[in-house]
């Protein structure tokens, strides 16, 4: 049993590597604190939280709308809060300083941060901001980070903007027409955003173009199956029906991405076996080799709300 644990474990743990190596890095979600604004209630994480996952599903539903399946973005729900040197109205017009942190890097990862700023209702002539972190490397080929800039305290149709802004860091450029076609729906991406004082703007008034979404499932940048998220506990993914979640499962699914095969190895039922059932059956195997594993005793040091940054 141990020999065939420790085996199991290695292989698995090899095959998911394997995958995440070339995986889009989750998006990294920070709160920023200027010096003279007050630190953020946990309530408030909670909400900004909240926020990420109605736009995390705003695009799942959109991309399923299409005919992609739920697919979405993962991001980090451990919220970092990063502590400015400066008063906040010493960042404008740049609502941040992306010097004062180590935190924020240009890169050659495609990591995307999205920041909150504290004490902002909004920006000077926007409502959000997008930009790449750009970085040329030798070939003389760039790469870029991309960073989402979000008043914190605009309440009422700040969703909208996150989608928006984040669409832009994912590669999609302004929509010339505000109404998707034979829709009322008005195009997330509109150049233009209409909005009401006062009012609560809400994505459900919102919707993806389909030559958007055909782009997102093309380039890979909307990868995750919503089902990752938030339905995981209840997939089965005993595909052979052994009674074991192993790698026999895996294989099966690996072999059914290119082969007919009598399994079920459509583990999150989209309709097609591809590899996003093929990380989820890889998930559930090491989350069954883990729960089979002897406890050792850990002490971890954790927080409700996310993570102090001071630098």
């Amino acid at each position: 049993m141990s020999l065939r644990f420790f085996a199991y474990f290695w292989i698995i743990l090899f095959l998911s590597l394997s995958s995440i190596t070339f995986a889009e890095p989750p998006i990294e979600v920070i709160y920023w604190k200027a010096s003279d604004v007050k630190m953020p209630t946990p309530e408030k994480i909670d909400q900004l939280r909240q926020v990420m996952i109605e736009v995390q599903d705003f695009f799942a539903a959109e991309m399923d709308r299409h005919g992609f399946g739920k697919k979405t973005f993962k991001f980090n729900e451990d919220i970092e809060i990063i502590k400015g040197e400066k008063k906040i109205s010493e960042y404008n017009p740049f609502p941040i300083d992306i010097n004062e942190t180590s935190l924020i890097e240009y890169g050659l990862d495609n990591q995307i941060y999205v920041v909150f700023v504290g004490g902002a209702e909004t920006f000077i002539g926007s409502n959000g901001l997008a930009k790449g972190l750009c970085r040329t490397v030798p070939e003389n080929l760039k790469y870029c980070n991309h960073l989402v800039l979000i008043p914190a305290e605009d309440d009422l149709y700040f969703t909208p903007v996150v989608a928006h802004e984040i669409g832009h860091a994912f590669g999609l450029a302004h929509s010339l027409k505000r109404f998707i076609l034979n829709s009322n729906s008005v195009d997330i991406m509109y150049q233009t955003q209409i909005v009401t004082r006062g009012i609560k703007d809400e994505l459900k008034n919102y919707a993806l173009n389909r030559e958007d979404a055909t782009f997102l499932n093309e380039n890979g940048r909307l990868s995750i199956q919503k089902a990752y998220q938030d339905g995981s506990q209840g997939i089965n993914a005993d595909v052979n029906g052994d009674g074991y979640i192993d790698l026999y499962d895996v294989m099966i699914v690996r072999s059914g991405m290119q082969n007919p095969t009598t399994y079920d190895t459509d583990i999150n039922n989209d309709g097609v076996t591809d590899e996003n059932d093929l990380a989820l059956v890889k998930l559930k195997a090491m989350e069954a080799i883990i729960a089979a594993s002897p406890s050792k005793p850990r002490f971890k040091l954790t927080t409700t709300w996310g993570t102090l940054k001071i630098q």
